[in-house]
């Protein structure tokens, strides 16, 4: 590949371990003006750690918007690239110091830290795009090459942080794993951009050093120094996904607090959404930026989306609770009107309360990145307006009077066993549940589940011709959903079987499910629940939904 200027090509370096100190002082004093668009900056006084693989994953996927940025800080430290203000003062040494070298400047690190949290695509959409900026090799060519040598280097930190996250290249799958905006950067920086050895350069006091060698370089050694991103070196391409994903829509107020009203509309607000541009902006600290935002993004379609369990307690724009369209203006501003509803109760009834998150993200990515980097090469934009982007999120609460309905999943901590019966199809045989269970934990607040876990142990049973097929789908995952209604999806599910006295390999599964809740006394509920069964690739044959009664108690 053409590694471009300020690039070395040492390949095959080793991991290092990164540790180093925030400088204080003089680099909080010039970030200050910095603060209202970036979120704020990690505590002068922590020194951020290098984590383990497993504990930077943990942070990265926390709730807390500081945990997140130590696990942002964490990768970095521990892959060796440098950070630096605007200005230019160093914060963290890199392996490649210097403008040119490989870096992030201090208000991406929050950038980071987001993009771990957006929504996900197969890897095979990642490298289609990689294939069309002008890799020299064709998609599905180049998610083999990841996953060769992820698979060979799995000892690797960077290898490690990616399996930790879910990011599994262990499978076959057609579509690859599924990443989001945080793995497609590092991706990108593994894959394009040279490992080198670190620089000796004199360290300021109490400044520790960077690693010894590079932490990526991993598919880059494998054959991607053979490859070719564009005109461009691979940092710059790794600075133009920080930029974009730095463009951000941002809502004021924070967050909503609306009665409904008793007799009549309730509480109304004003929320006002902005694209803020300012981390794209020009800056004085290294080379010439492939993309530089304008300063105002000017006419952009935004969307509103209010959650399904707001409906009926809080409307958007000229009423009811669909979504509701509006285009900034010339300082990159829409603001929409939430209402409260009227109050179904009585004053005297109990207050009850639900939460819901409306968001705000661009009708189209394609037409905001053409409206703030205007002029940027059609090539780039196909190449990173489809990536996943960070969500703009407002929670709103509605407060209204009535009696608690207790056939729902209400306030507080629920659990639960159920055993499924139905079939599934594999391979040509048809397999029926007998055994094992279904066993949930949900955890309820404000009308929304926001913690909890869902874990399957099933066995299943069957024949092919004269031979006995006995297998085992086992599963877990996350629950999400509200009081009236809860879903799942297992982050990790596989079918494991034997026919006759021959076991065959585990093959991946995709299970999701449904908990709808039919009655109840607010301690004890009752209801149905429901799995659809898949193999992750057409070729394996897997099909089946499962069904079961559910009950569940709470323990308030």
């Amino acid at each position: 590949m053409s590694t471009g200027d300020g690039e070395q090509r040492m390949a095959g370096a080793g991991p290092g371990v990164a540790r180093r100190a925030i400088v204080g002082g003089l680099v909080l004093a010039l970030l200050l003006p910095l603060l209202a668009c970036t979120g704020g900056l990690p505590g002068r006084d922590e020194e951020p750690v290098a984590l383990s693989p497993e504990q930077t994953a943990a942070a990265l996927a926390s709730p807390d918007p500081a945990e997140r940025r130590r696990g942002a800080w964490s990768v970095l430290a521990n892959l060796g690239v440098a950070v630096y203000t605007p200005a230019g003062e160093q914060v963290l040494a890199g392996v490649s110091p210097g403008p040119d070298g490989v870096h992030v400047l201090e208000p991406q690190v929050d950038t980071l830290a987001e993009m771990a949290g957006t929504a996900r695509e197969p890897m095979l959409d990642f490298t289609r795009r990689l294939s069309a900026l002008g890799v020299r090799r064709e998609p599905a060519e180049l998610l083999e090459l990841y996953r060769t040598a992820y698979w060979q280097a799995r000892d690797r930190w960077l290898v490690r942080l990616l399996q930790a996250r879910q990011v599994d290249f262990s499978g076959d799958g057609e579509l690859g794993p599924s990443v989001d905006a945080l793995s497609e950067w590092l991706m990108l920086l593994d894959g394009f951009a040279a490992p080198v050895v670190a620089s000796r350069v004199p360290e300021r006091a109490g400044e520790r050093p960077a690693p010894e060698a590079a932490g990526w370089g991993v598919v880059y050694a494998a054959g991607g120094r053979e490859l070719s991103l564009g005109g461009a070196p691979a940092t710059a391409y790794a600075q133009a996904m920080l930029r974009w994903q730095g463009v951000r829509i941002r809502l004021s107020p924070q967050n909503a607090r609306l009665a409904q009203g008793v007799g009549g509309p309730g509480d109304e607000l004003d929320v006002v959404a902005t694209v803020d541009t300012a981390q794209a902006a020009a800056t004085a600290f290294g080379p010439a930026p492939l993309l530089v935002a304008a300063p105002a993004p000017g006419a952009v379609e935004l969307v509103f989306s209010p959650p399904a369990h707001l409906a009926g307690h809080v409307e958007l724009g000229g009423g009811g609770p669909s979504r509701h369209r509006a285009a900034t203006d010339a300082a990159g501003r829409a603001t929409v009107r939430l209402r409260a509803a009227v109050d179904p109760g009585a004053p005297s009834d109990p207050e009850r309360t639900v939460t819901g998150m409306v968001r705000a993200t661009a009708v189209d990515d394609l037409r905001l990145f053409q409206a703030v980097f205007a002029g940027a090469p059609a090539g780039l934009a196909a190449f990173l307006a489809p990536m996943p982007r960070p969500v703009a999120t407002l929670p709103v609460t509605a407060t209204w009077h009535g009696v608690e309905d207790c056939a729902t999943f209400t306030d507080g901590e629920w659990s639960g066993a159920a055993t499924l019966s139905g079939t599934v199809r594999v391979a040509g045989a048809t397999l029926r549940a007998n055994g094992g269970q279904v066993r949930f934990r949900l955890v309820v607040a404000g009308g929304n589940v926001v913690d909890g876990e869902v874990e399957q142990v099933i066995d299943l049973t069957g024949a092919v011709g004269d031979r006995q097929v006995v297998a085992t789908l086992d599963g877990v995952g996350p629950p999400v959903g509200g009081a009236g209604a809860v879903s799942f999806t297992y982050s990790a599910s596989a079918l494991e079987r034997v026919v006759g006295d021959q076991p065959s390999e585990p093959v991946k599964t995709a299970v999701q499910g449904r908990f709808t809740p039919r009655a109840g006394d607010c301690a004890t509920l009752t209801g149905d629940l429901s799995l659809t069964v898949r193999g992750t690739r057409a070729a394996d044959g897997i099909s089946g939904t499962l069904t079961a009664r559910f009950e569940a108690t709470s323990a308030g």
